[in-house]
């Protein structure tokens, strides 16, 4: 039964920062009844204290560590016309949740995202590196299909068409919202993009985390691609994008070596940042074609 405008999920595993979240949350610009916030802990146990939280906050709790199950759990419960999805390192700024209903309630679309910018760079990682899909001021796309799709940090679906599509896959512990949004896409339904609906990120505070974020990301796009390749017709993909990211990068080395020698750190910093990512992400696709037995690369 929805009898509300929005439900926003929120799936969490020992990160005390979803408080801040919250409390980005309660200040909306939509009126506090209008909406609830499902907070679904898996894998750890510190967050019960959040239940109730604002006069909005639900709070559930599954033993085992799994974004997808907790995404699915917040979705059984979910009381709202659309469900939204963002994550615990992030901050939403007041007129989110109004901006990604209201470009959901216009009918044209079942999923929507907004734009991804970061939240108060401290580190040498943080203040040159991608944030999450370079910030979703465009719809993404993955080598495994040629549908659209948008991150889980920023997204917003129609709660019905996402019952009707099955959920989230819990045999995908990264990846899991490009797969609804393929089987969505699927389904007939089209994704879009609500500028004004905007999140802020913590993106990752070391080098190594920023490797291992695209290694992840990485080998669970082989699995997408094994999920779909009976949609797509292709019988190995040939991932350009590690190789793109590396040649921009190469390019730009000599220019930011120039502006390192002025005093600006900044073109060589994203430069080599830029080198890491791709290199996670071809050592991600190496990865995944093993394990799961893909010709992916």
């Amino acid at each position: 039964m929805t009898d509300l405008l929005a439900s926003v999920v929120v799936a969490v595993r020992d990160d005390a920062r979803v408080r801040r979240l919250l409390a980005s949350l309660a200040s909306q610009t939509l009126p506090r009844d209008a909406y609830e916030v499902i907070v679904v802990e898996n894998g750890s146990a510190g967050l019960a204290d959040t239940d109730g939280a604002y006069g909005i906050t639900r709070y559930v709790h599954l033993m085992r560590a799994n974004s997808a199950a907790a995404r699915n759990a917040g979705l059984g419960l979910a009381r709202g016309r659309f469900l939204l999805l963002t994550d615990a390192d992030c901050v939403a700024r007041p007129g989110w949740i109004e901006q990604l209903t209201a470009r959901l309630a216009g009918g044209e679309v079942a999923v929507a995202g907004g734009p991804i910018v970061k939240h108060q760079p401290g580190t040498w990682a943080q203040r040159h590196a991608i944030t999450v899909v370079d910030g979703q001021h465009r719809l993404s796309y993955l080598p495994a299909l040629h549908l659209p799709y948008v991150a889980g940090a920023n997204a917003g679906f129609v709660t019905g068409a996402l019952r009707e599509a099955g959920g989230f896959d819990e045999r995908l512990r990264s990846g899991n919202d490009v797969d609804v949004c393929y089987r969505l896409g699927l389904l007939g339904h089209r994704a879009g993009l609500a500028p004004g609906a905007v999140i802020e990120h913590d993106d990752r505070a070391t080098v190594a985390a920023h490797f291992c974020r695209f290694y992840r990301y990485a080998v669970y796009q082989v699995l997408l691609y094994a999920k779909y390749k009976h949609v797509s017709g292709k019988r190995y993909v040939l991932d350009t994008y590690p190789f793109q990211r590396a040649t921009q990068a190469a390019s730009r080395l000599p220019g930011g070596a120039m502006r390192l020698l002025r005093g600006d750190p900044g073109p060589a910093s994203a430069a080599v940042l830029q080198l890491i990512e791709a290199a996670g992400v071809f050592c991600g696709d190496i990865s995944g074609a093993i394990r799961f037995r893909q010709p992916y690369l």
